[in-house]
């Protein structure tokens, strides 16, 4: 798989985000329908979007391109790595097993129990972005897609805290005696807005190391392993080099204008940092335009998880 890239607006004819983009305390709509919004751009190549054309993606992931400057996404929204077990927000009967640093109280969840409910999606971007007069900020639900087909989100939970920073794990041992790890953020800063009676959106919160294993080696140069509702390429925490990058170097929308594999001469992109567990571990901001309508449909997908519930005998 490679990396991809593209761009979302000055106008994206027909953006379309599943029901469950969320960020993970808080699902309004349980469908697994796909809505569609449409707003007004422009038709001419800026150079983003013949790299978005030659992105691979992943298996679960069907990408086509209406105009020359428009690509639709549509994905299974089911996740190549997982973990088997996950904590989650417990509300009624459910048993307690840990809490977070912010106070959330979780139980243990199953991954097959959040699999019955994970819904697909299909979304079209502007892949000829160009910088807006101002920034706007992310909303949230989905912000982006990756090229894993799994959405990004941003830093943070619904109740205002930044997901990674609030991590915790539990170790336990299941019904067939084997020991096992549940954690609220696996390991690629992964985990669902919803349970097995809720519509749920697999999504990211920060840089996810499963993904960019799949087109980068432990220290080269990162490749384009997204695309923000914006249009702009997402991209892993190594500059061209192959040198960390750090946030100082990022703007306040986690951007940065410089070379990457795909860009050698140079272009604006998003930077998902190594290691940051702060707000700046997901994009803060869109660079480009964005419409009321878009971010209103994320809004309105904003996820909750009083459906989660705790697997019984943990």
């Amino acid at each position: 798989m490679t990396v991809f890239s593209r761009r979302l607006l000055a106008a994206v004819s027909a953006i379309a985000i599943l029901p469950a983009l969320c960020s993970l305390s808080g699902c309004g709509s349980a469908s697994a329908t796909t809505t569609t919004s449409t707003t007004t751009g422009n038709n001419t190549s800026t150079g983003y979007d013949a790299v978005y054309k030659a992105t691979n993606w992943g298996s679960n992931v069907t990408a086509t391109f209406p105009t020359t400057c428009t690509m639709t996404l549509k994905t299974t929204g089911v996740p190549a790595y997982h973990a088997a077990y996950y904590l989650a927000p417990v509300t009624g009967t459910g048993t307690v097993v840990a809490t977070t640093p912010s106070g959330l109280k979780l139980g243990v969840i199953a991954y097959t129990s959040i699999a019955n409910a994970l819904g697909g999606s299909s979304t079209t971007y502007n892949i000829c972005p160009s910088k807006a007069a101002t920034t706007t900020a992310t909303n949230m639900g989905s912000i982006g897609m990756m090229i894993s087909g799994v959405a990004m989100f941003n830093a943070y939970e619904a109740t205002g805290t930044v997901a990674v920073s609030d991590n915790v794990s539990y170790t336990f041992t299941d019904t067939s005696g084997n020991s096992q790890t549940a954690s609220f953020l696996d390991d690629c800063s992964g985990h669902s807005n919803g349970g097995a009676s809720a519509s749920a959106t697999w999504h990211y919160h920060a840089v996810p190391t499963c993904v960019t294993s799949l087109v980068d080696t432990a220290t080269g140069p990162s490749h384009l392993i997204g695309i923000a509702m914006d249009g702009f390429p997402i991209y892993g925490g190594r500059d061209i080099n192959g040198a960390v990058i750090d946030v100082s170097k990022l703007d306040a929308c986690n951007g940065i204008t410089s070379a990457t594999p795909e860009f050698p001469d140079g272009k604006y992109h998003y930077v998902l940092p190594i290691g940051v567990t702060t707000k700046q571990s997901s994009l803060g901001c869109y660079a480009g335009s964005v419409t009321v309508t878009q971010v209103a449909i994320a809004e309105r997908a904003k996820c909750d998880m009083k459906n989660m519930k705790a697997t019984k005998g943990m």
